[in-house]
């Protein structure tokens, strides 16, 4: 046959069905055809090439030539990687596919050339084929077509067909004839085109070396090519249930943005492995708790094992947390807003009025469904992951909202930050005792889980699950008091014990008087003290051999000795009848007791339930070459300031805030005392941040105090009693109104109020004229004098609004180049126009990274999210009073990756201020800054206290050295805690296997998800069954979306594809019939969604490295409400040959059955979709599903991991 014996179609379009598809209906009757085949592809690339050419083995018998010209990007985007996968394995047609190209392009069948415009601006984008038979007929065609796996069998692609014997077509195929020569011989005037570089070229060929012969590879190829690919409708079923199969935990980690060092997937893969166990997450600040338990939730909710999770923050971490989520696991979580005008549940997306949903749930009720967040969460049909400031959740009209009393949970997970701030006694320590009773499980986040006693430690530890002996906070005292005792007493005595008896009771007396303890007191010490680790180790039967060999260790003297010791540890059952653990551990004997203490390292539920790593895990990473960014060292300069001029206003300010305090502290009572102190504190600590900082607050006092409000004595005194409050956990507590509106309403309160307006109106008009800030000129010097040397890049950090307002009013008269982070969003100096724009966060973080901004000034409840390695140096324009906060802030440029080996921190401190000597001294004398693993680290919350003493006049003598020694003090003893507890751990890490061994937890030896091969390596035991090609190709080619109104638009050829380069290629416009669905993330021009979005459409992408630089482009995958709103549609309609075969454990064996929906998580833990139909098992895009017995052998094999 020749071209002229087909018949041909003057038009061309692509069909979903795979019968239809262009290789069936064009491409293969045509290429069987030829012997020359010409090609114009703008958008060819070497990764396409075994799809593209499908059908290119024919023309190995013709000897047939190909001539591609390919655009410039070809090899810039393509050179050396043909498959995106390079190092994993390849489908075998796809290795056969590319032999056979390389065996074309060896022979000089196949050649291959790159067109790139002369103007040296855009890409070489026509797309035209031409194809030539034996006989010299000619046939050209010219459209959208090109070679790409969507083009050939997916996309909608649509062209025109042209004959050179047909009068009506004859000139449109020799103008592509000319066309064609012309580039092909580089003689075109507008595009000049050269040959494929020789590596490039090379690169192809290599694929030839194989131990087949080409005949098979040619035979794998056309057997692949009668394949059908599984239907619309099918590829949705199986992408919407993806998260259940066997590999589906790993979903989680595909589409996020994160890489977790070795400490980090140790602590998700153990939490996902024990759920829904509780957990403290304890790591030090830096070392990613965020990370930890974000992951661990995505997992969670991939495999359907979490459907609801509650998020209870600081109130100025409520944003960054949600924030966090979305920008890092494509959590799409709500926030709960409670205003003057309602509850609001506001998402991550959009602007103020977007995605800000109003819950209608009554305040008062009773059942948990019908509150406001209790309704939200229950009529909606997908994961929901609500955020509240704990601030609101301890307030007790709310707590039925988020802590329903009741037999069942209302929660699949909770998180806790900041946990430490539960202390015995405050609202927020009862609250997170009825929160854990209603969730399943609960997570706690602190890095400081003890400071100053270990019962803090055990106010953590209760929400455990912790057995009836340890759940008693005396009794969790006494266990680790009584083994540093009786270590001691042990040791005392030696080897020399005696007789079993006399060496008994030497050692008794001698841990009587470790402790102080009386006659008689000691013996039950010792009995609880064993009963302890016998319950622990019971309890918690994932110890493995540890207990055994600890046994064998044991030099006993009797037979009984070693049968008491090995009933203590669990190796062998007690008797009901004649054992108890008390009365064994005066069987055991010295030795037995020494053993026991050894046990007591690590059969305590602190080493069960509580991760910790420390800041030396990072260097041992380092040490081992598992991270290869740098890890930073400190320099830290404390700056004293004289206030000069402003002194005596100072000083004025200063008087009325003091002796208002003190007037506070005698005629007021309870919280009316509290919380004035408390708005006094506030103001002091607004006047060492900057005269401006409370010039703002004291002229609002003055306007307010004859206001009528309503009366917030109980949440200003709560306040009180919180430690690191920040200004944003003022405003969620106090909702509308600001803190300088507070009076007391008592019957004393009037002569308060009188005598604090007074002293107000003395110097107020003077603090309104006052100008000079000392501060602001020593800030000046000190950005000058970095500059110098060459440290351009610089953070400032102030505690309040209204401090940075006034740092960056009186910095663009001679630093321009200035932005501004804080909870209102990124803002931008524009010095052509003399204005502040709004920006957005998007915009700031690319302007400060590629140095167009280069001083950003920041607040405490922002940043977090930022990337700030690039930066050079941080200065703290003010010193909060909990040091934490300061190191908080330390640790947004002292992280791993950061791009300079030193970083330069500055404070200011005003001179002769209390604060000022006691930061001053800490730094100098305690190096509290300077070493971020120092001793001080442990205590850095509990200086506050001290400081707030200090500063209002509660300490009496030398105040600075009051903090000064007892912060040493505290540090000292907390050292000693640690130790004394297990809480810190000083064992080696020189391997890979230690670093993982210490970050996870002791008792759960054996327990491992079976997705996962080995808790914190990374290993796979089963691989997710869809990538984030299957994912876009379903959704993006669609015809049921289509048919209803959405349209994805590529944005490869967008009039703004240089200035976003890294972007166009990766994502699109989408339009649709649904507005509320596609909200834009962040509605401000300078984004990269504003530049590329058109009508009302949104720009997404499906890649998660794309929509972490770019935050304003949505990332349509798992997690994102889009992708439940498409992915829906599609799947409306039963599958047509997929069924899921699901599988739980039954008495310990595999229960499997089938069905075309599968069944909710709580009844089939593992799902997986598999093909009814042989040979019909390719899924879009890439991937394929089994057949049904492959699919139940590989559900029974995950059962039996379980």
């Amino acid at each position: 046959m020749t071209l002229k014996n087909v018949s041909w179609k003057p038009v061309y379009e692509s069909r979903y069905d795979a019968d239809q598809s262009l290789m069936e209906t064009f491409y293969r009757p045509f290429l069987g055809e030829l012997v020359r085949y010409d090609r114009l592809a703008g958008y060819l690339s070497l990764r396409s090439l075994a799809v593209a050419l499908e059908g290119v083995d024919s023309m190995l018998e013709t000897d047939g030539t190909v001539r591609i010209i390919a655009g410039a990007d070809l090899q810039k985007r393509e050179k050396g990687a043909f498959f995106p996968d390079a190092d994993a394995p390849l489908e075998p047609w796809v290795e056969s596919q590319l032999t056979i190209i390389g065996t074309l392009v060896e022979r000089g069948d196949l050649t291959i050339k790159v067109g790139e415009p002369q103007t040296g601006s855009g890409l070489f984008h026509p797309k035209l084929g031409i194809g030539v038979d034996r006989k010299g007929n000619k046939v050209s065609f010219e459209g959208s077509i090109n070679e790409t796996v969507s083009a050939w069998q997916r996309n909608y692609e649509r062209f025109k067909l042209h004959r050179l014997w047909k009068d009506g077509e004859r000139k449109y195929v020799q103008e592509d004839l000319n066309t064609f020569d012309e580039l092909w011989n580089d003689h075109h005037p507008s595009v000049n085109v050269y040959e494929l570089d020789e590596a490039a070229r090379q690169e192809i060929i290599n694929w030839t070396d194989t131990d087949e012969s080409l005949e098979t590879h040619v035979q794998r190829v056309r057997e692949r090519a009668h394949e059908r690919t599984l239907s619309e409708v099918d590829n949705a079923a199986v992408v919407k249930h993806a998260g259940r199969s066997p590999g589906g935990l790993h979903h989680a980690e595909e589409i996020s943005t994160i890489d977790p060092w070795p400490h980090q997937r140790t602590i998700a893969d153990t939490a996902v492995s024990i759920f829904p166990n509780n957990a403290l997450f304890c790591d030090e600040v830096g070392l990613g708790k965020t990370i930890e338990a974000g992951l661990t939730l995505s997992r969670l909710m991939q495999t359907g094992q979490v459907q609801n999770a509650l998020f209870l923050v600081p109130a100025g971490l409520v944003q960054q947390w949600q924030e966090e989520l979305v920008d890092r696991f494509n959590i799409h979580a709500y926030r709960h807003e409670r205003t003057y005008q309602g509850d609001f549940l506001v998402g991550p997306i959009g602007g103020p009025d977007d995605h800000r949903v109003a819950v209608d749930g009554r305040q008062g009720a009773h059942e948990w469904a019908e509150t406001p967040i209790g309704q939200f969460v229950t009529e909606r049909d997908h994961p929901t992951v609500i955020i509240q400031s704990w601030h609101t959740a301890r307030r007790e009209d709310n707590q039925q909202h988020v802590a329903p009393h009741g037999d069942d949970p209302v929660w699949d997970l909770t998180v806790v930050d900041e946990a430490h701030s539960a202390r015995e006694g405050t609202k927020l320590y009862g609250l997170l005792g009825d929160v854990e009773a209603a969730s399943r499980a609960m997570y706690a986040l602190t890095a400081t889980p003890m400071q100053l006693n270990i019962g803090e430690l055990y106010d953590l530890l209760r929400l455990c699950d912790l057995s009836d002996g340890w759940d008693d906070k005396e009794r969790f005292t006494h266990f680790f008091e009584t083994r540093q005792a009786l270590e001691a007493a042990l040791e005392q005595a030696g080897d020399g014990y005696g007789t079993l008896g006399h060496g008994r009771q030497q050692i008794l007396l001698r841990f009587r008087d470790e402790l102080g303890l009386a006659e008689g007191e000691g013996k039950p010490r010792i009995q609880q003290f064993g009963q302890l680790i016998h319950e622990q180790l019971t309890a918690n039967p994932g110890y493995g051999e540890r207990p055994a060999e600890l046994v064998d260790e044991t030099d006993t003297n009797s037979m009984q000795e070693k049968k008491a010791l090995e009933k203590l540890l669990g190796v062998r059952e007690l008797s009901d009848r004649f054992d108890n653990p008390r009365s064994l551990m005066f069987d055991c004997g010295p030795a037995g007791w020494a053993a026991l203490v050894e046990a007591a390292e690590w059969a305590t539920p602190v080493q069960s339930r509580i991760f910790r790593n420390t800041r030396s895990v990072l260097e041992q990473c380092k040490e081992l070459e598992l991270l290869e960014d740098t890890v930073p060292t400190r320099d830290v300069e404390t700056k004293r300031i004289d206030l000069g001029e402003a002194k005596p206003l100072y000083e004025q300010v200063e008087t009325y805030i003091d002796e208002t305090y003190k007037q506070s502290q005698k005629a007021l009572t309870g919280n009316e005392k509290l919380a004035l102190g408390f708005v006094m504190t506030t103001y002091r600590q607004r006047l060492t941040s900057s005269l401006y900082a409370v010039r703002q607050s004291l002229i609002r006092r003055l306007d307010k105090l004859d206001e009528e409000v309503a009366d917030m004595t109980e949440a200003v005194s709560e306040l009180g009693r919180d430690s690191g409050v920040t200004e944003a956990a003022i405003d969620d507590v106090l909702g509308g109104e600001t803190i300088d509106a507070y009076r007391p309403q008592g019957s004393h309160a009037a002569n308060v109020i009188q005598s604090e307006r007074e002293a107000l109106q003395e110097f107020v008009e003077d603090l309104e004229r006052a100008r000079a800030d000392p501060k602001i000129s020593q800030l000046s010097r000190d950005i000058r004098e970095l500059r110098s040397v060459g440290k351009d890049d610089i953070i400032i950090f102030t505690q309040y609004q209204d401090t940075l307002e006034h740092i960056r009013r009186t910095l663009t008269d001679t630093h321009p180049n200035v932005g501004t982070y804080s909870g209102g969003g990124g803002m931008r100096y524009n010095d052509a126009t003399d204005s502040w724009e709004d920006v957005g966060k998007e915009a700031i973080k690319r302007d400060f990274t590629d140095g167009e901004t280069n001083i950003l000034i920041c607040t405490d409840s922002a940043s977090e999210g930022l990337n700030l390695q690039t930066a050079h140096a941080l200065i703290n324009f003010d010193l909060p009073w909990n040091p934490m906060r300061v190191e908080q802030r330390i640790g947004r440029i002292d992280r791993i990756g950061q791009e300079n080996e030193v970083v330069k921190i500055i404070n200011y401190g005003y001179k002769d201020s209390i604060d000022g000597d006691i930061y001053e001294e800490l730094e100098g004398r305690l190096e509290l800054f300077e070493n971020v693993v120092g001793p001080m680290r442990p205590v850095l919350n509990s200086i506050e206290k001290d400081i707030t003493e200090a500063v209002m006049g509660g300490a009496s003598g030398d105040a600075t050295e009051q903090v000064l020694s007892g912060a040493q003090q505290q540090a000292d003893e907390a050292k000693e805690r640690a130790e004394q507890t297990g809480l810190e751990s000083n064992q080696p890490a020189a391997t890979r296997e230690a670093i993982i061994k210490n970050a996870g937890l002791d008792g759960w030896a054996g327990v491992c998800h079976p997705a996962i091969e080995s808790i914190g390596w990374g290993d796979r035991a089963f691989d997710p069954i869809i990538t984030h090609q299957t994912i876009e190709t379903v959704l993006t080619q669609s015809e049921q979306l289509q048919a209803v109104g959405w349209a994805f638009t590529a944005l490869r050829n967008h009039d703004r594809a240089d200035a976003y380069e890294d972007v166009v290629d990766e994502a699109y416009v989408l339009e649709g019939p649904n507005p509320a669905a596609l909200a834009v993330p962040e509605a401000i021009e300078e984004t990269a969604q504003a530049a590329l979005r058109s009508g009302d459409g949104v720009v997404v992408t499906f890649t998660p490295a794309i929509a972490e630089e770019y935050p304003s482009i949505r990332c349509v995958l798992p997690g994102d409400p889009l992708f439940n709103v498409l992915i829906d549609i599609i799947a409306g309609d039963p599958p047509e040959l997929v069924t899921f075969v699901q599988g739980r454990a039954v008495s310990g064996a595999a229960e499997i059955s089938s069905s075309t929906e599968p069944e909710p998580s709580g009844e089939a833990p593992v799902v997986l979709p598999a093909s009814t139909k042989d040979g019909v098992t390719n899924l879009l895009g890439e991937g394929s599903i089994t057949d049904v017995a492959t699919a139940e052998r590989t559900i029974s094999d995950w059962i039996s991991r379980l």
